[in-house]
C-alpha cells in the first residue's frame, strides 16, 4: 500500500469541505445541508424550536361562544357592530350580509382576517374585525345528580366532567356513557375508564355528555 494514500484521502476530505464552507457564503445555509447529506427534516434540531402559539386549545372547535365586533370607521352605518355567534356543529358561524364562514379550526386571530376578506371591498372599502372567545361550556346529562351546563378547562376529562356533575345517580348505566362531539358520538365504558384512567379522555368545549338510565 502507498503510505502517502491515507494522508491524500485526508487532504481530499479538508478541501471538499473548505469548498462547501465556501459555498454557504454564496448560495446559502440550504445548499450546504444538501452537499452534507442533510434534508430539512434531517438537520440537527440542537437549536430547533417547537412553536406553542397555535396550541390545540386556541383553536376555536363547534360550540364555542363568540363576539365579533366589525369597525368600518365613523362613515359607515355598521361601524362597532358587535355580533355574539356560536360556532356550529359544521365548524361555521353566520355574520350579517355574508353570511357563513368557516371558523373551526382556526385561531380567533385568523377568523377575524377571514371576516374582513368576506365584507371588503364587497360592502366596506376596510374594516377592521375583533374576535373575542367567551367562556367556553361542555355539557353533562342523564343521569347525573346535576346536570347543566359547566365552564370548561384544559383539564376536563370526561370523568372529570360526570363528578362536576355530581356524579352518577343511582339509576346510571356506567358502562355506556354517551359523547357527542359535533356529528360524531362515542359510547364508553367508565367503569373501565376508573380501572384504567390512562385511558380517560379529555374534553373539549362544546361536547355533550349522557349518561344513560340502566334498565336493571
Amino acid at each position: 500500500m502507498n503510505p502517502t494514500q491515507p494522508t491524500n484521502r485526508y487532504a481530499e476530505f479538508i478541501c471538499l469541505f473548505l469548498t462547501a464552507a465556501g459555498l454557504s457564503l454564496l448560495l446559502g445555509c440550504s445548499t450546504v445541508d444538501n452537499l452534507l447529506g442533510w434534508s430539512s427534516s434531517s438537520r440537527p434540531a440542537k437549536n430547533r424550536v417547537a412553536s406553542g402559539g397555535d396550541d390545540v386549545s386556541g383553536r376555536l372547535r363547534p360550540g364555542d361562544e363568540l363576539s365579533v365586533r366589525i369597525d368600518a370607521g365613523p362613515s359607515q352605518l355598521a361601524a362597532g357592530a358587535a355580533s355574539d355567534v356560536i360556532v356550529d356543529e359544521d365548524g361555521e358561524i353566520s355574520m350579517p350580509l355574508v353570511g357563513r364562514i368557516k371558523a373551526a379550526g382556526l385561531t380567533s386571530s385568523e377568523l377575524a382576517e377571514h371576516i374582513e376578506a368576506n365584507y371588503v371591498p364587497r360592502y366596506y372599502v376596510r374594516c377592521t374585525a375583533t374576535v373575542i372567545i367567551a367562556q367556553r361550556f361542555f355539557y353533562v346529562g342523564g343521569e347525573v345528580h346535576n346536570p347543566s351546563r359547566f365552564l370548561w378547562s384544559e383539564d376536563i376529562t370526561l370523568l372529570k366532567a360526570i363528578n362536576t356533575a355530581g356524579g352518577f345517580s343511582d339509576y346510571a348505566n356506567r358502562r355506556k356513557v354517551q359523547l357527542i362531539r359535533g356529528k360524531e358520538q362515542q359510547e364508553f365504558d367508565c367503569e373501565e375508564l376508573q380501572r384504567n384512567p390512562s385511558k380517560d379522555v379529555h374534553i373539549h368545549p362544546g361536547d355533550t355528555i349522557t349518561v344513560p338510565r340502566s334498565i336493571f
